[in-house]
């Protein structure tokens, strides 16, 4: 109830199955906390080509539309947009490894008016009397 882990497990590169198989995991904590565990990573990520596909690794904020296909009528191409994207450093990415991020503080763990207005948060929070939240 407090954690909701997803799990690839032995998940192979296309055209690379001799290299042999990955399997890692993200945690997602009801905290705000997620953790992502990398159980076996056969070779360095710098050295998995982005040719078919980019290589990442962190957070984004992302949406997608589907949109008609020019070319095949019946099918849609998908286009994601992303932003504020958290990358992490790809270098460091190895067998039995961890990166864990844990949320900055915001106005949503604010239980009351004086919480709210003495909290050292850095952008514009303020308390509604008439709704009694932040």
């Amino acid at each position: 109830g407090t954690v909701f882990v997803v799990q690839w497990d032995k998940v192979y590169l296309q055209g690379k199955e001799d290299v042999g198989s990955f399997t890692f995991q993200a945690a997602l904590h009801s905290s705000g906390r997620i953790v992502f565990g990398y159980k076996e990573i056969p070779v360095p990520v710098l050295q998995i080509s982005a040719s078919q596909h980019p290589v990442k690794a962190g957070l984004s904020d992302a949406f997608m539309v589907l949109n008609p296909s020019p070319d095949v009528p019946e099918s849609r191409r998908r286009t994601i947009y992303e932003y504020h994207r958290v990358e992490l450093d790809t270098s460091r990415i190895a067998s039995s490894s961890a990166v864990e991020f844990t949320p900055l503080p915001t106005c949503l763990q604010h239980q009351s008016c004086e919480m709210c207005v003495t909290s050292e948060l850095t952008f514009n929070c303020s308390w509604c009397h008439v709704l009694q939240r932040y």
